[in-house]
């Protein structure tokens, strides 16, 4: 009987739902973050896109309002326009390589966030505490591409579609931070390492 009421000890408590929702968004946060240089790209590619395609037609209603303020777009398109081609003619080659490198530090970046998101899910304080380095870091990644983005962009930064990606990696990043250091969570966590402590007694005894 002692042998059974020794194992029978070992039950583990019920997961909270702060710490299933901050996993959650952790793994979330690692998704829309290794993914958020290849769609910024592509949002910023479209934007501009879209900007060229109705400069002309802004242009002409500016001109039938306020003749005198209209500003000749038509050189700084042609200006993109070659940058376009010459980037495409001369450093092709790099874009692949640097897609390649890009997609592999992606897939390591989504596979720790993941690791992370699963250990914080079993209330693992090493996780925990990773995880909210890592969320702090990711901020100040983000915002420093921002600021990147404000001091060479001739558009508002809220303006840029791209903008939300990082809105999205900020909150994302947040919530798993708040969730995973609730009382709730705190109480799951010391939970865990009790019944860690009974396991271990009971198998030395």
């Amino acid at each position: 009987m002692g042998e059974v009421t020794s194992r029978q000890i070992i039950v583990r408590p019920t997961t909270p739902w702060s710490l299933r929702i901050a996993a959650w968004a952790w793994g979330a946060a690692g998704f829309v973050f290794a993914l958020a240089p290849l769609l910024a790209t592509l949002l910023l590619w479209l934007q501009y896109r879209s900007l060229r395609k109705n400069a002309y037609r802004v242009t002409d209603l500016i001109t039938l309002i306020a003749p005198d303020d209209t500003v000749d777009l038509a050189p700084y398109i042609d200006a993109f326009e070659r940058a376009e081609v010459w980037l495409m003619n001369t450093a092709g080659w790099m874009l692949v390589l640097v897609l390649a490198l890009y997609l592999i530090a992606a897939a390591s970046m989504l596979a720790a966030y993941l690791v992370i998101a699963k250990y914080t899910l079993h209330g693992s304080r090493t996780a925990r505490a990773f995880g909210t380095v890592l969320s702090v870091l990711s901020g100040a990644i983000v915002f420093a591409v921002w600021q990147a983005f404000a001091a060479i962009s001739w558009l508002p930064i809220d303006a840029l579609w791209a903008n939300h990606l990082g809105l999205v990696v900020i909150a994302l990043h947040a919530l798993g931070v708040a969730l995973v250091w609730l009382p709730a969570s705190n109480s799951y966590a010391r939970s865990l390492d009790s019944k860690r402590i009974s396991t271990h007694f009971d198998v030395a005894h």
